[in-house]
């Protein structure tokens, strides 16, 4: 598709404030007029901004993913117009009020064909796992706006984004109402599941329980569970994963969460034994392949 100088420069400027506000992402332009804004919300206590689209496809790829030092999730609101969601599988349409979780260690996208005005939430990684089993969340589904759920989360929200001045206690206060408020509408009981949800869920929190064993494999995991390895890999790849990538995924993850928390007070030997790897330099190798920056160096920051 051909644009012009102008339009070229404003679809760049407005990516350039996707990343400088939500963290890595690509785009591409979609048939018909482009229109983009985004801006920061709620003050620096709660992680928001308020993201009109028109005309533009928004991804989260592996690459991006790689630059990610920590992955969080997101939870988007739809303010007005509708857009389009596929993460894990899942594949939603979300019209005004309906609410969506996504998470950014996962390949995911957003399209707008249409004018669109949603309102972006970051909810940190680690007050996910906190309070949500990770294994069990469905992503890119939407709740939809009739919902009670849907309703109050929607007015929390909509007066949390008045407020420039929320200290940080207060903001923590807000975003732990919302997961809790949400959590019955983002966890699916396996009774209630598909056999291959199934699978995905048991398997997803045996490798959670047991990422710190070297021998961590497919194999493993289906001979515990108690499935073959053949329907452990479509259990997966329903979801556009593979249990390899999954397992290296979680691993990285837990790994940068742990040091991020101890404030880069800890042993790097010790955080490559307690998750997995066989030596400190497969660790220090297999982390600046996955985030770009060594666990020396992520340490600094976390300490800064």
């Amino acid at each position: 598709m051909v644009r012009s100088p102008f339009a070229a420069a404003q679809f760049d400027r407005w990516i350039s404030d996707v990343n400088q506000i939500c963290g890595p992402f690509s785009a591409e332009p979609l048939e018909g007029k482009f229109s983009g804004d985004i801006h920061k919300m709620g003050g620096g206590a709660i992680d928001m901004s308020r993201v009109s689209i028109r005309g533009a496809r928004l991804v989260r790829g592996r690459n991006e993913i790689r630059q990610c030092v920590t992955p969080e999730f997101f939870c988007v609101f739809q303010l007005q117009g509708t857009s389009r969601v596929e993460q894990a599988g899942n594949r939603s349409i979300l019209q005004t009020g309906d609410i969506v979780l996504v998470d950014s260690a996962l390949p995911f996208s957003f399209t707008y064909d249409h004018e669109s005005r949603q309102i972006s939430l970051i909810l940190p990684r680690a007050v996910i796992e906190r309070t949500l089993n990770l294994s069990g969340i469905e992503l890119g589904v939407r709740i939809p706006s009739h919902s009670h759920i849907a309703s109050v989360a929607n007015r929390l929200i909509a007066e949390a984004a008045h407020y420039d001045s929320l200290d940080e206690e207060e903001g923590a206060a807000i975003v732990d109402s919302l997961i809790m408020l949400i959590k019955p509408s983002v966890i699916r009981s396996l009774s209630d599941s598909s056999p291959n949800e199934r699978i995905f869920l048991q398997a997803a929190s045996f490798i959670q329980n047991h990422i710190g064993e070297p021998e961590l494999s497919a194999r493993m995991v289906a001979t515990t569970t108690g499935v073959s390895v053949r329907s452990l890999y479509r259990a997966f790849a329903v979801r556009s994963l593979t249990v390899s990538g999954y397992i290296k995924t979680r691993r990285m993850e837990m790994c940068a969460d742990y040091m991020k928390t101890s404030k880069g007070k800890l042993s790097l030997t010790e955080v490559g034994y307690r998750f997995g790897f066989a030596s400190p330099s497969a660790f220090s190798t297999a982390f600046k392949q996955y985030f770009g920056v060594t666990p020396t160096g992520y340490c600094k920051n976390c300490a800064v």
